[in-house]
């Protein structure tokens, strides 16, 4: 008699546990489904020069914008910068905080990311840039 109680609680417990195991997957599988639905989403470590390349703002036609605002603020150093792509051409740095035009370190590391295009102050150059890699290579390239 013992042996049959034994039997019966082994197919009860191996039943118990694929409902368990069966419950689990499914609940797995709707969050699954439920996660991947929706608008793409962008990658956390994405530059500006990427997210406006994603969005279409290089392709030849394109009459594209991206403004945006970069405040920086550290024990050392504190600038600010409007940053602004037009098209697949267009591309300035604006140096609006903590480039004053007295010459000191201070001054002198917001100034190096200043690029207001070819012909406007700094001339087009760059000692260090916050543009895309992509623009400046296409910038320089053109200019041989």
């Amino acid at each position: 008699m013992e042996n049959t109680s034994n039997d019966e609680l082994l197919k009860y417990a191996s039943i118990i546990s694929a409902v368990i195991f069966g419950t689990i997957l499914i609940v797995y599988f709707i969050y699954v489904v439920m996660t991947s639905k929706g608008s793409k989403k962008f990658k956390s470590s994405r530059s500006l020069d990427t997210l406006y390349d994603e969005a279409g703002g290089n392709d030849p036609l394109s009459d594209s914008r991206l403004i945006s605002t970069i405040d920086l603020s550290t024990d050392k150093y504190s600038c600010k910068f409007d940053i602004l792509y037009e098209g697949i051409k267009g591309r300035k740095v604006k140096c609006t905080g903590g480039c004053d035009d007295e010459d000191d370190e201070k001054s002198d590391f917001c100034k190096q990311f200043q690029y207001l295009g070819k012909g406007n102050a700094g001339n087009g150059e760059l000692s260090d840039t916050l543009l895309d890699d992509t623009y400046v290579s296409r910038r320089d390239s053109t200019d041989e």
